[in-house]
């Protein structure tokens, strides 16, 4: 299986968590697959090609999408995703309860799938300090666990 995670960070933070998860990957594929990590202002129709797994990332901006990211579904042929898995993850301040409805990572599941990816796990929100992070203690090893799980979940 071959894995590709896109990030998208402005602060440092959601690249961090970007880094664990593609780790976290690598060390369960071990031989059986490759993992790249890329920015998402990077990211071209060819790197997704040889993916089986995407995964996506960017910190939670106003409750949306940072602007920076949204060209990168435009750039995209629609349904490269089909038959991939996706997963999508976000940084973000502790919000409340309404306010957690409104995640980067759920628009980012949104749009994985409109491009014709199969979600594998709900999306998941890494925590940040105040707007700027540095990330929570302990928010690494979670984001570990996550990709774990995930691939779990595929297998």
């Amino acid at each position: 299986m071959n894995a590709l995670v896109v990030y998208f960070s402005k602060f440092g933070n959601t690249r961090m968590v970007a880094e664990a998860i593609a780790h976290a990957i690598d060390k369960v594929l071990g031989l059986e697959g490759q993992v790249r990590v890329i920015s998402s202002d990077q990211l071209t129709a060819f790197d997704v090609q040889d993916a089986d797994l995407m995964v996506m990332g960017s910190p939670t901006h106003r409750m949306n999408l940072p602007e920076a990211v949204r060209p990168v579904f435009e750039t995209l042929p629609k349904r490269i995703l089909r038959g991939k898995c996706v997963a999508a993850f976000d940084t973000s301040y502790k919000m409340n309860a309404f306010l957690s409805r409104f995640t980067a990572a759920k628009k980012l599941t949104q749009k994985l799938r409109k491009l014709g990816g199969k979600r594998v796990v709900p999306p998941e929100t890494f925590h940040v300090v105040e707007r700027e992070g540095p990330l929570y203690e302990g928010e690494i090893e979670r984001a570990s666990a996550w990709a774990a799980s995930l691939l779990e979940r595929i297998k």
